[in-house]
């Protein structure tokens, strides 16, 4: 297609990583013991597994790196804060306003998307023409097009569907002398934008008094006004080229409520409250979303007899939609309640059907009935287990049964964690010890800028890379680029193809197998000897890039910090996972068993003795655990072939992509 721009398989153009990234190729490997199994843990049997080509931080993730991440959650809450305790331009200019800022009813038909045309709605048929032509309607009368009903020689505009009536009555769009009087249209104008950040919630009550009130010559401007700057805060974006001056007095007074009380301070020092410092993020649920139960395309399921040689092409569409599902419990229950109807044979012992599968003919006449649109009262949009039938049967009677979910928003997850890590982990993990000066510095002060965070549960790591994500995607989109893979944590897979470094059948990071080179020191941050922690140059953990690196550029793949896995630990998973991208994921939930819980760490840490620094050797904790041991580093997915030079997928593969085009 003419005018896309070449795409580079390294993101960011030729020659170029994400920042602090290295390439790991596409490649098989041999996982699991590299010599006997000595401790008898039967958890790691030797498998040949493929791994695409991947991008993973050559250090662990440091202090100064996460704390970027909270001082970005510190900093955001601030400006909300300041944004709502604002008044006019001072509100303003705390965030960035849309160029097609839509006011009322125009904002609920774009926030609406295809949910207009009933495109989640099973019982309405989307392509049918004669509900497309009553949006098309829609569209028009918004516009103030004169498309309605001459009455006494005034244009009464065409009633709205049903989805977008404005306070139960017909949106009247303005005269054109009205729009040309005041400039009002489609979109705010600078008055009702200035009344907006005057008023904190609602609709504007004052009436122009002062200089500083703004001048509305049309008094419908003030009663119609569209809300205040809560309601609509949700249409703005944080302008984060503010600066944010925590000392200054206005400011320091309006964020108060962010600072230790009083009687919590110590000597009197003003310190935010990191119980406060929350963060809101998504995540998409794939595996859920992907489930699929059994699609039946017979006449007799699709629950109408449709009369093929009569019936107009656009009718030909089953209008529930739903699977034939003898156990997927994971869907929502449907029922009749007297308002909304709900169809669920899965469940509904009426509407079970025979022994060898097919539906009972007793009752496919009721089904039939209570499945007709005509008796539906509403829509199903509020049970999001529904399945949505986007096939279409064909004049033959064929159906090319295409499915999809009738909200996916139930697959978009949100979640809120604190972000503030366990600082207090030095002194619990350690009985009869004195850690005290590391609860106090660790995190904050400068000295461990450059050391690997640690105190963050494995959820925390999860958030942290879902936010580095937004950050990087962000940037591309203001220079108008691709969106690329998302950092997250990586697979068990792939973090020990990483740590090999290409060194097949190897024990260590660096090959092995021994622990020491040809002068005798140590080669990573671990527990030598007996417990002589300094033996290694470092007593606690030492900075990220410490040591020589793998065959990879990795630093620290063994030793210093063990590091979080996105995939769940089963003392079995090298049984029954595949050969290709293996991968075991589980969600746990709050009541599932402790053990479901657990999460895979790799690559031991500076307090673990030499056995946990092999590339091989797997072990857990669990995911709402924080120690002073545990850390992190993302991955990213590469885009491309993923072969074993970069440089000739950025040469001779992009130089013949562009003269294809």
């Amino acid at each position: 297609m003419s005018g896309r721009d070449t795409w580079y398989p390294d993101v960011l153009g030729p020659g170029k990583m994400p920042l602090g990234m290295v390439y790991i190729p596409s490649g098989a490997f041999q996982s699991g013991e590299d010599g006997e199994d000595i401790m008898g843990m039967h958890t790691a049997r030797k498998k040949t597994v493929s791994v695409p080509a991947f991008y993973m931080d050559a250090t662990e993730i440091s202090n100064n790196e996460y704390r970027q991440f909270v001082h970005w959650v510190r900093d955001s809450i601030a400006r909300e804060k300041l944004y709502a305790r604002s008044y006019g331009e001072d509100a303003e200019r705390w965030i960035n306003i849309p160029d097609n800022f839509f006011k009322e009813p125009y904002r609920t038909l774009v926030d609406m998307g295809s949910d207009v045309q009933g495109g989640n709605n099973p019982y309405q048929r989307l392509m049918d023409s004669l509900n497309n032509s009553e949006v098309d309607k829609t569209f028009i009368t918004m516009l103030a097009n004169s498309n309605g009903k001459l009455v006494n020689n005034k244009m009464k505009p065409k009633a709205l569907i049903k989805p977008i009536l404005i306070g139960g009555q017909a949106y009247k769009p303005l005269s054109t002398e009205s729009k040309e009087k005041d400039q009002l249209g489609v979109v705010m104008s600078d008055k009702e934008l200035q009344l907006i950040f005057q008023a904190y919630t609602g609709p504007f009550k004052g009436t122009a008094g002062s200089e500083s009130d703004v001048k509305i010559e049309n008094k419908s401007t003030i009663k119609n006004l569209q809300g205040g700057r809560v309601e609509n805060r949700k249409y703005f974006t944080l302008n984060w080229a503010e600066p944010l001056e925590y000392d200054d007095p206005e400011v320091a007074f309006l964020l108060s409520d962010m600072y230790y009380s009083k009687e919590e301070s110590y000597y009197k020092r003003k310190e935010i409250d990191t119980r406060l410092l929350f963060f809101d993020y998504f995540w998409i649920d794939y595996k859920e979303a992907a489930r699929r139960g059994k699609v039946v395309t017979k006449a007799i399921d699709s629950r109408v007899n449709f009369d093929y040689e009569n019936q107009p092409l656009a009718t030909r569409r089953e209008p529930l939609g739903k699977d034939a599902k003898t156990n997927d419990l994971h869907r929502s229950t449907l029922f009749y309640d007297g308002e909304k109807t709900w169809v669920d044979e899965t469940t509904n012992n009426a509407l079970a059907r025979t022994d060898d599968g097919q539906i009972n003919p007793e009752i496919d006449s009721a089904i039939s009935s209570l499945n007709s649109t005509g008796n539906v009262k509403s829509t199903i949009l509020e049970n999001p287990g529904q399945d949505l039938d986007l096939g279409f049967t064909n004049s033959k009677g064929q159906h090319n049964a295409i499915r999809g979910h009738t909200d996916r928003s139930r697959f978009i997850i949100q979640e809120r964690i604190n972000v503030y890590p366990d600082t207090l982990c030095w002194v619990r993990d350690y009985t009869y010890a004195f850690h005290h000066p590391m609860t106090q510095n660790y995190f904050w002060n400068t000295a461990y800028d450059n050391y690997p965070v640690v105190g963050v549960t494995w959820t925390q790591a999860k958030a942290f890379s879902v936010w580095r994500t937004q950050i990087f995607h962000s940037w591309l989109q203001s220079n108008g680029d691709l969106f690329v893979n998302d950092f997250r944590l990586p697979t068990e897979s792939e973090w020990e193809r990483a740590a090999r470094g290409d060194l097949d059948m190897s024990e260590y990071p660096w090959g092995g197998p021994y622990i020491r080179n040809n002068s005798g020191c140590f080669l990573a941050n671990f527990k030598p000897m007996r417990g002589r922690y300094f033996e290694d140059g470092g007593f606690y953990t030492v900075k990220v890039y410490s040591y020589n690196p793998n065959g990879f550029g990795l630093y620290c793949m063994a030793g210093n910090v063990a590091e979080w896995c996105s995939s769940a630990f089963d003392e079995s998973a090298y049984e029954f996972e595949t050969d290709m991208a293996p991968d075991y994921e589980y969600d746990a939930k709050d009541g599932d068993p402790t053990a479901k819980k657990r999460k895979v760490l790799r690559g031991g840490s500076w307090k673990d003795i030499g056995f946990y620094l092999m590339n091989s050797t797997r072990t857990f904790e669990y995911q709402d655990t924080a120690k002073s041991y545990i850390g992190f580093r993302n991955t990213m997915t590469h885009l491309g072939r993923g072969g074993k030079s970069i440089e000739q997928e950025n040469g001779e593969e992009i130089q013949s992509d562009i003269s294809i085009k």
